[in-house]
C-alpha cells in the first residue's frame, strides 16, 4: 500500500493508495490515527464494514481534528461526497452520500411532522 501526501482532504483509501494531508505530518497523533483509519478500509469500492468504520467513534479527538480543519481550509473538502481530483478525475464517496442521505430524510421527516403539528 503506497502512501501518498496532498494539498486536501484529511485522508482517502483509493485501494493501493492512501491519500492523506501533507500538513498532518505536523500532528503526529492525527496523522496516526487517521492513517490508522484508512488503513483499516477495505479495498473494494463499497462495503458495510467501510459504511460502519466511517460512523463508528473516530480514534482521534474530534476537537483536535476540527481545529487542524479550521487551521487548513482545504481539509473540509473531505466532507463532500463529490469532488474532482487532478489525479483521479471525478471521485465520488459513497459513504458520505448514504450518510448525507439518510440525514436529509431524517431531517426532512422531523420538518414534515414539526410543520404538520
Amino acid at each position: 500500500m503506497k502512501v501518498e501526501y496532498v494539498n486536501s482532504g484529511l485522508g482517502n483509501n483509493f485501494g493501493d493508495l492512501i491519500e492523506i494531508n501533507k500538513n498532518l505530518l505536523n500532528y503526529p497523533e492525527l496523522h496516526n490515527a487517521v492513517l490508522a483509519h484508512e488503513l483499516e478500509h477495505s479495498s473494494q469500492a463499497f462495503t458495510i464494514y467501510d459504511l460502519k468504520l466511517d460512523l463508528s467513534k473516530p480514534k482521534v479527538n474530534s476537537w483536535d481534528m476540527l481545529k487542524f480543519m479550521v487551521k487548513y481550509p482545504k481539509s473540509f473538502s473531505q466532507m463532500l461526497p463529490f469532488y474532482y481530483s487532478k489525479k483521479h478525475g471525478f471521485v465520488y464517496d459513497i459513504n458520505l452520500i448514504i450518510i448525507y442521505f439518510a440525514a436529509i430524510c431524517l431531517f426532512s421527516l422531523v420538518s414534515l411532522i414539526a410543520f404538520s403539528i
